[in-house]
């Protein structure tokens, strides 16, 4: 059985990866004018690079044997993943900057791109899995998700589905939706560093953007793949929350960039 409170906790998830997007982009689109573009080609550009590009292409990789034993190797791996999560969006908030926004390279829509480009994330991702996550929950505790998937998915799919949700902590569903609050500023901060490459023509910005996408998810994805406690993982993220909105407020500062 899923107990009540971890169904509550999967809500409250759902709700903050959906509408917590939706209401900054609403705030940003009140204090800043003319910054809907720019977060319509956040939210594209994370959809190009991540799900038409990227997770495709790891999900083809997964099934080839070399692939298989090679992520074994949890740190070989999770360099991987967090490598190839920097590539992939590193470079398309690049081109998005570059080819579609090059006469908007200002703070306020930076942080709009941010907000696009990181708000669409959980949208997608999160959003959809606990809604599955949900429902599942529900058909396990009325005894039907057995005869409803039966012939539909193997008996194995079934048992890893009931396991995890079964056996994975309350907590760890309500702090994946506190962890959305978190990546949401790190995210931003990432925009506007790649915003500086171009707006100061400077690759070696856009070389430290994918340094820091690396060795902000590499060991989280390491971590996880160990099953560090759940509290251990999310204070790390919530560190480089706390240091990239540190940047976003010292932006301007620290780069003296002349807006447009």
């Amino acid at each position: 059985m899923i107990s009540s409170l971890k169904i509550i906790f999967m809500c409250i998830t759902l709700i903050i990866s959906v509408f917590f997007p939706f209401v900054l982009a609403v705030i940003v689109l009140k204090k800043y004018s003319g910054v809907l573009k720019s977060i319509l080609i956040g939210a594209l550009i994370f959809f190009i690079s991540q799900i038409v590009l990227r997770m495709p292409i790891i999900q083809i990789l997964s099934k080839q044997n070399y692939f298989i034993e090679f992520s074994k190797h949890y740190i070989l791996y999770s360099l991987f993943l967090g490598m190839t999560a920097g590539i992939f969006e590193e470079i398309g908030r690049y081109i998005g900057f570059r080819g579609f926004l090059k006469d908007r390279l200002n703070y306020q829509n930076g942080i709009a791109y941010g907000i696009g480009h990181g708000g669409i994330e959980p949208v997608l991702i999160v959003g959809i899995t606990y809604i599955n996550n949900i429902v599942y929950s529900f058909l396990i505790n009325a005894g039907i998700l057995d005869s409803l998937l039966k012939g539909k998915v193997g008996a194995g799919v079934v048992g890893t589905i009931k396991s995890a949700l079964i056996n994975t902590p309350d907590s760890a569903f309500l702090l994946a939706g506190f962890e959305r609050i978190f990546t949401m500023a790190i995210q931003i901060a990432l925009s506007l560093l790649v915003l500086v490459a171009v707006k100061k023509r400077k690759l070696y910005y856009l070389l430290l953007a994918i340094l820091l996408h690396t060795i902000i998810d590499a060991p989280v994805a390491y971590m996880s793949l160990l099953k560090v406690n759940i509290f251990v993982l999310e204070f790390v993220v919530l560190l480089w929350a706390v240091l990239s909105l540190v940047y976003i407020i010292k932006w301007q500062d620290i780069h003296r960039i002349q807006e447009n």
